[in-house]
């Protein structure tokens, strides 16, 4: 009786442990602590007791190091009206990735379920959560976001999400079973859904509607509102202190083009394995700071607490480390996740109609071509000049962290894609070029097209990445392919109208781009056709618009094999057969592509916290925006000491 008793208490210490290894896990506590700044409140009876305000099974948190300090302000900087570095600190969406990349776990819902067919999802969410003012969290929001919000043809700001459509983009049918309980249903399985939900702070955020609030600003409820306008600009709970939220932290002041202030949301939903309610940290105040020499002063100067975004340029670890004794703070090293830094996007659906040459849209979508771009590039002087050799030089790949990649075979999937067509051999290139037919030249040199006319290949430097990288890389790649007879014109696009506007009509020739993705079934857009413009922006346009704008792909062409191994993928139950769909395609971008460029990854990516800042881990990804971090890490656990 004894050895069952101590089995039974070992293999409940198992689970334990496992749940823990996730940095989560789930139990009932019979008495809550809270903060000193809620425990005043509730003294004045401005507040209900700490029992009262957290759901009946608060989600537990396991601290990084161990039982934080309550108080303090963390001090950051932002440096967009969006905040987005600020929203992937607020990360916590229905479920979310682990800390360490390998499952996703339950997070505002408890759990989720499949039916067996896999068209129909049912989420569950944790009963008795309340919004940031105190009222209630039910499917009655969710009800409002999708009938009054996405399904309103009148309001365009928010729409049916990519993920919650069929195939042939007519919207899935959600049911409302009760106060805590919702479910999707499709035409066909959509085993990815639940996962698409965890991805970055964008797929949540627009169906976080507290109904209570919101509704009096809808025409629907409020017949005071003649449009939408004050609707769309009391929705940004980033920069409106009255929008109650589900977050750690609520936005208590916005003075905008200055700084904004988030303040503990005392009916937060979450507590640490000692019953402590979360966060731990009173406030984040944060400071507009748009120039990036400027931020790197303020982060040498110990300006600031904690810091994940705010210096991403690998090249500044060196000074950093350098200052850090005077500074007063620590160099933490992240993985950057990038598989390609700097990259290149080669436009497949280069549009036709607006540019009317249809020639080049051919030569774009040739794959000795673009093999020929891929073999011109020196990728080792590249490393060198802008990286100092800290990069892994390399092909375009997504991240090298992915679980796609993690298995013994997966890791060789992974080498073969990383290897193929980045040697650097110009000799190859230009045989290449000449097998295609670009062998006449002008007086200058350079190849020409088959009539004679002047052939020449337009680089967009955007900013999609880090400004400088790209900025600095582009003249070298020029020069690498002029060495090959190829006339480059390096069109600066970046922070102007043209930059989104050439990308999103499909115009561009060439584009940088910075490439990182951890998931493909939840942001399939660089290796698969996707909503969101890459390699086949045209596509892309085709899938938002449900087939009314864009171009269908081509039957039997690349992209169209592809986007049928995406619908494969998304309707395959097993996890381990998904990943052999992503390991596919990557062959066909292998044999057939390259369709993205790149030169260098596997970089790493400063963390800059001051030495009291606690329970940051030492691990983490912030490439790839999708995986949440440093979100995904629990800020509500960090802690000054």
């Amino acid at each position: 009786m004894m050895k069952r008793f101590i089995i039974g208490l070992l293999v409940l210490n198992l689970v334990i442990t496992l749940f823990a290894g996730f940095g989560t896990i789930s139990f009932a506590q019979r008495k809550y602590k809270e903060a000193p700044m809620s425990a005043e409140l509730v003294k004045a009876g401005k507040l209900p007791p700490v029992e009262q305000r957290l759901p009946q099974k608060p989600l537990v948190i396991r601290p990084v190091e161990r039982v934080g300090k309550y108080g303090g302000t963390w001090r950051l900087p932002f440096w967009d009206a969006g905040m987005g570095n600020i929203k992937m600190i607020m990360y916590d969406p229905p479920l979310r990735w682990n800390m360490d990349y390998t499952a996703y776990i339950p997070n505002l819902v408890e759990k989720w379920e499949f039916s067996p067919d896999g068209k129909t999802i049912t989420f569950y969410f944790r009963k008795g959560v309340k919004w940031s003012d105190g009222k209630p969290f039910t499917m009655e929001d969710l009800k409002y976001w999708w009938e009054d919000e996405a399904l309103n043809k009148d309001y365009q700001v928010v729409m049916v999400p990519w993920w919650a459509q069929n195939n042939d983009r007519s919207p899935a049918t959600v049911k409302f079973i009760d106060d805590y309980t919702i479910s999707f249903t499709f035409k066909e399985a959509h085993w990815n859904v639940p996962y698409i939900l965890a991805s970055g702070f964008w797929e949540w955020e627009p169906l976080m509607k507290p109904k209570h609030y919101l509704s009096q600003f809808h025409p629907k409820y409020n017949s005071k509102m003649k449009d939408y306008e004050t609707l769309r600009l009391k929705s940004q709970w980033w920069n409106n202190p009255d929008y109650p939220t589900l977050f750690a932290w609520r936005c208590a002041a916005y003075e905008a083009g200055k700084r904004v202030v988030f303040e503990r949301n005392h009916y937060y939903w979450k507590v640490d394995t000692a019953g402590n309610q979360l966060p731990y940290i009173d406030r984040i105040e944060a400071e507009y700071v748009v120039d990036p020499e400027v931020r790197l002063l303020k982060v040498l100067n110990g300006e600031y607490d904690a810091t994940f975004r705010g210096i991403e340029d690998p090249r500044q670890i060196p000074v950093l480390m350098e200052r850090a004794e005077k500074g007063g703070y620590r160099v933490i090293l992240w993985k950057n996740g990038a598989g390609a830094w700097p990259g290149m996007i080669v436009n497949q659906t280069y549009n036709v109609e607006k540019t009317k040459d249809p020639w080049m849209r051919d030569l774009l979508r040739n794959r000795d071509f673009r093999a020929a771009l891929s073999l011109a590039i020196d990728r080792n002087r590249i490393n060198n000049v802008i990286w100092k050799g800290i990069g892994k030089v390399q092909q375009g790949t997504i991240s090298e962290e992915s679980w796609h990649f993690q298995s013994a075979q997966g890791k060789k999937v992974f080498q073969e894609w990383a290897n193929n067509l980045a040697k650097y051999n110009p000799e190859e290139a230009n045989k290449l070029l000449d097998k295609i037919g670009l062998t006449k030249r002008d007086s200058e040199g350079f190849r020409t097209r088959p009539d004679g006319k002047k052939l020449e290949i337009i680089l967009d430097v955007t900013g999609w990445g880090t400004v400088p990288i790209n900025t600095e890389a582009a003249p070298i790649i020029k020069k690498n392919w002029e060495d090959i007879g190829l006339r480059v014109i390096l069109n600066d696009v970046y922070n102007t109208p043209e930059e989104g506007l050439r990308d999103n009509e499909g115009t561009y020739m060439i584009r940088m781009a910075h490439v990182a993705e951890m998931d493909l079934w939840t942001y399939p857009d660089w290796v698969f056709p996707g909503p969101n413009n890459r390699c086949w922006p045209l596509i892309s346009l085709w899938i938002r618009t449900g087939g009314d704008q864009g171009e269908k792909p081509e039957p039997g062409s690349p992209e169209d094999r592809l986007l049928k191994l995406y619908q494969k993928g998304i309707a395959e139950k097993d996890l381990v057969k998904r990943h052999k769909y992503v390991w596919d395609a990557v062959q066909i971008h292998i044999k057939e592509g390259p369709f993205f460029i790149g030169i260098t990854g596997a970089l790493p990516t400063p963390v800059i916290v001051r030495k009291n800042f606690r329970n940051v881990p030492n691990f983490g990804v912030l490439g790839p925006w999708a995986i949440g971090g440093p979100g995904n890490t629990c800020p509500e656990q960090y802690f000054f000491e």
